[in-house]
């Protein structure tokens, strides 16, 4: 058996350095929001024949000098370009530059306000912020009935610790990729992360659920050989599952196309942060919190 809480200084002030790192990198380049946040142009234009691929058109339009291009594909034929907010010159330049990508209907050009582009990343930020509590407060009531020496509500703050850290690192990545290669943040990135949320979340529930189990048959052991022992006990299930989601995810990011490059990059970073999350996290914090409720009971 593997002793992880053995280990758990390690483990938690790597965390520490990665999500001061990731703070670091949020507070100093920021985020690259894309036009849905900001406001912009859109362009959605139909192929005659077979749609060429997101990477032939932006090498056709990439050198007009307009920014914030982002292709994604719209059902069989359709593509929709999305850049910054661009007057009817510009307009006639990319539609002639698109003339080299084959045959093709323009079926629409919409411009986005950037009053919409403020909404927009208004309920953005209070759907992510609400989905965390939600996800705490469910914990919480989940675990209510759990014995042992951690109140239900620690296994809550607990999960909202970790949750945060799990987004945090992928926001932390495009953070870096925004500056320096100007990925934006859209919302198919904005959806990965929710279902990050939701995929980390089970990983953590699976080994508090085993933490739970074990208190109830052994009565005997500490707290942290029983977290150490569920650790263990999950740690096939937390790696199968995740090599299992990740290979399709893999797939979408070299073969998906440009337009879903980032949503399956977005995917890798949070089911990867959410395994380690599981692994080298969850549990150690409920140690790391029983052990300071222990010296203070000790001073006091």
């Amino acid at each position: 058996m593997i002793n992880f809480i053995k280990h758990k200084n390690i483990f938690l002030a790597f965390t520490v350095a990665v999500v001061i790192g990731c703070l670091g990198l949020l507070a100093v380049y920021g985020l690259k929001p894309s036009i849905e946040f900001t406001g912009g142009s859109i362009t959605e234009i139909e192929y005659n024949d077979a749609r060429p691929s997101s990477e032939a058109i932006m090498e056709k339009i990439g050198g007009l000098g307009i920014n914030g291009i982002s292709i994604y594909s719209v059902e069989d034929k359709g593509v929709s370009i999305r850049t910054e907010a661009i007057d009817d010159a510009a307009h006639t330049k990319l539609l002639e530059a698109l003339n080299g990508t084959g045959g093709y209907t323009e079926k629409s050009f919409d411009m986005i306000g950037p009053v919409i582009g403020r909404e927009l990343t208004s309920k953005t930020t209070l759907l992510v912020v609400v989905s965390l509590l939600a996800m705490l407060i469910y914990i919480a009531i989940a675990f209510r009935n759990v014995p042992g020496p951690v109140s239900p509500w620690i296994y809550g703050a607990a999960s909202f610790l970790i949750l945060v850290h799990d987004v945090l690192v992928p926001l932390g990545v495009f953070s870096f990729l925004g500056k320096n290669y100007g990925i934006q943040i859209t919302i198919p990135i904005i959806t990965a992360l929710l279902t990050v949320v939701g995929y980390a979340i089970n990983n953590v529930i699976v080994v508090y659920d085993r933490i739970r189990e074990n208190l109830l048959r052994d009565r005997k052991s500490s707290f942290e050989e029983i977290a150490d022992k569920a650790i263990n006990q999950t740690l096939t299930r937390q790696i199968n599952t995740s090599v299992a989601t990740l290979i399709p995810v893999f797939a979408i990011y070299f073969y998906g196309g440009l337009s879903l490059k980032y949503f399956a990059l977005a995917l890798i970073l949070g089911i990867a942060t959410g395994t380690y999350s599981s692994v080298f996290l969850a549990s150690q914090v409920l140690v790391l919190w029983l052990n300071l409720k222990k010296k203070g009971v000790k001073k006091a």
